[in-house]
């Protein structure tokens, strides 16, 4: 259980840094609703990343169960 929580924090942390580093090489100034905020962005990625961690832990998971 521990495990699965450092993971998740550190799938947050990079896809944080990838939010940031999206906003700042790639996102507009304006117009945008996430990409144009990069606290929007931040934590847009950060979320996304975590639930990508999440589905492929689980299909991971499933496919270990199976006989």
């Amino acid at each position: 259980m521990r495990k699965r929580i450092l993971v998740g924090a550190l799938a947050t942390a990079v896809g944080m840094a990838a939010g940031f580093m999206y906003y700042r090489f790639y996102g507009c100034t304006e117009g945008c609703s996430i990409t144009g905020n990069p606290w929007r962005s931040t934590i847009y990625f950060g979320v996304m990343f975590l639930l990508g961690n999440e589905i492929l832990n689980d299909l991971i998971t499933k496919n270990k169960q199976k006989p």
